[in-house]
């Protein structure tokens, strides 16, 4: 398998969210608690840059459906 059969197409909201709980999974498993709280705010906020920008991807899918 060569690295051009293998892409991975996430936007930046996306790969911020996946290293977030990546993070969180992390704090979690080694007992680190001021990792979990950064990990916490993180995925917090990326979690809100998200969903605006689906909802804004979907106003803009719905209006250019018509």
């Amino acid at each position: 398998m060569s690295a051009d059969q293998f892409k991975i197409n996430l936007n930046q909201n996306l790969w911020a969210l996946v290293v977030s709980l990546l993070t969180l999974g992390t704090a979690e498993y080694y007992c680190l608690k001021t990792l979990f709280w950064f990990g916490v705010i993180l995925s917090g906020l990326s979690t809100i840059s998200l969903l605006v920008t689906l909802f804004s991807y979907t106003v803009n899918y719905v209006r250019n459906k018509r």
